[in-house]
């Protein structure tokens, strides 16, 4: 084959490809939220009102989420037990995050709510062992009727949907802050690292934050959050801010520093040439 020919012949084939995962890659950028859409999300759902829906706990009993965050803020996620994808891996980064933030139990509890309505108290407690917070007080897994279920989640943005193929379904992955029934913020996806639930356990403690971070990465930022201490603390976007005013006072003070002292003259009589004076 002439290298005409095979030049030709790698084009088409690049082409093809090219074809081929162009669509895909296309696809995934339209469904996979980016950083600010996430972030929009997230502030939307401040200052919700949950519905007060029934719920059957792991232990048989039927309380009202009422019941639940009237004792204190709540910590309200979704889950069910067949999934095989992400419900598993987000509860054990909630169960971690949680004993990394502290205050479970003094300032908040949790609430694992199942949406697939045929799961049983067994169920419940099964999930609960297997995530070994069976014997966790404050940690607390429930099943609802469907209808009720729907209502939170609609309420909370949070979206699932059965697909038919598989018996899977197609879910977020959603944890909110509750304090007297109301949302206090939310947090969308697995978030990086355990400062973002930081942020959001001391936002239960009453503690106002006036900046934190977003998903994604930051790469300036005037003020900083100290999710462990709870201080707000200065950044560099700060410095980088006020640097070009700093410097335009520091070249305008060099300049007339530059220009040195100036001549005074004195005259000896009318008419008389001007004589040097002191400088």
């Amino acid at each position: 084959m002439s290298r005409t020919r095979r030049r030709a012949a790698g084009l088409v084939l690049a082409g093809a490809v090219v074809a081929g995962v162009a669509p895909r890659l296309a696809a995934a950028a339209t469904t996979r939220p980016n950083a600010a859409q996430v972030a929009r999300a997230e502030s939307r759902l401040g200052g919700r009102t949950v519905p007060d829906i029934p719920v059957t706990l792991a232990d048989g009993r039927r309380v009202q989420l009422a019941d639940l965050w009237r004792d204190g803020p709540l910590l309200l996620t979704f889950y069910y037990r067949r999934c095989t994808g992400t419900c598993t891996p987000f509860l054990e980064w909630v169960r971690d995050a949680v004993q990394a933030a502290g205050g479970l139990g003094s300032d908040y509890h949790v609430l694992a709510l199942t949406f697939d309505d045929s799961e049983t108290t067994a169920d419940l407690r099964a999930q609960a062992a297997a995530l070994r917070l069976l014997a966790t007080p404050d940690w607390d897994f429930a099943v609802a009727a469907q209808a009720d279920v729907a209502r939170v989640a609609a309420a909370v943005d949070f979206g699932y949907r059965l697909d038919p193929a598989t018996l899977q379904y197609d879910h977020d992955s959603l944890l909110i802050g509750i304090d007297r029934g109301r949302v206090v913020r939310a947090l969308f996806g697995t978030p990086e690292g355990n400062d973002r639930l930081r942020e959001l356990v001391w936002e239960l403690r009453g503690v106002f934050l006036p900046v934190y971070r977003v998903p994604g990465n930051t790469l300036l930022r005037c003020f900083r959050f100290d999710a462990r201490s709870g201080r707000v603390r200065l950044d560099w976007g700060l410095f980088l801010l006020v640097l070009p005013g700093v410097g335009a006072i520091c070249l305008a003070l060099l300049m007339f520093a530059g220009a040195g002292p100036y001549r005074r003259v004195r005259l000896t009589g009318p008419g008389a040439a001007p004589t040097p004076g002191r400088q």
